[in-house]
């Protein structure tokens, strides 16, 4: 059996030199080889193909038969190491805190140990709700989140 830390090698040395970096590896039964990557300006399919072929060529398929998969972390997706707040910069980001509250806002910077993130709050004006940044910032621990997501804003 292949294993995962061949694998992650193999994927340390595709991406050395670039600002890309392996989220998720995992080697399933059967050799099924599965590499999830993000990158601080994304990842283009073009990458995910290039990482793909220098695995796979790395790799004797004689030996042993495998089946390998590379994506992209997708943006629906949860932020799930410290570097990917880096693609956030600027960009809105909902936090899902331990106390059960929810702060939605623009990602100003990070740290090792917090965020700054300048807070969107819902004002309303008669019948009507506007979303709307404060100009307040506010900086929240690391340790008091659950969660942390990437919006999408159209």
């Amino acid at each position: 059996m292949i294993s995962n830390t061949k694998i992650k090698s193999l994927v340390e040395q595709a991406v050395k030199g670039t600002s890309l970096f392996a989220v998720e590896i995992s080697v399933g039964a059967n050799n099924n080889i599965s590499v999830t990557i993000d990158g601080e300006q994304g990842v283009n399919i073009g990458q995910c193909v290039e990482i793909s072929r220098f695995i796979e060529g790395n790799l004797d398929r004689e030996t042993e038969d495998f089946s390998l998969g590379v994506s992209s972390y997708g943006i629906e997706k949860p932020i799930v190491l410290h570097r990917q707040y880096n693609k956030y910069i600027d960009k809105t980001i909902e936090l899902h805190l331990n106390d059960g509250t929810v702060k939605r806002g623009i990602l100003e910077s990070f740290s090792d140990s917090n965020l700054i993130v300048m807070e969107e709050v819902v004002k309303k004006s008669g019948r009507k709700s506007k979303k709307m940044l404060v100009g307040d910032s506010i900086e929240i621990s690391l340790s008091d989140i659950k969660l942390a997501k990437g919006i999408i804003i159209f």
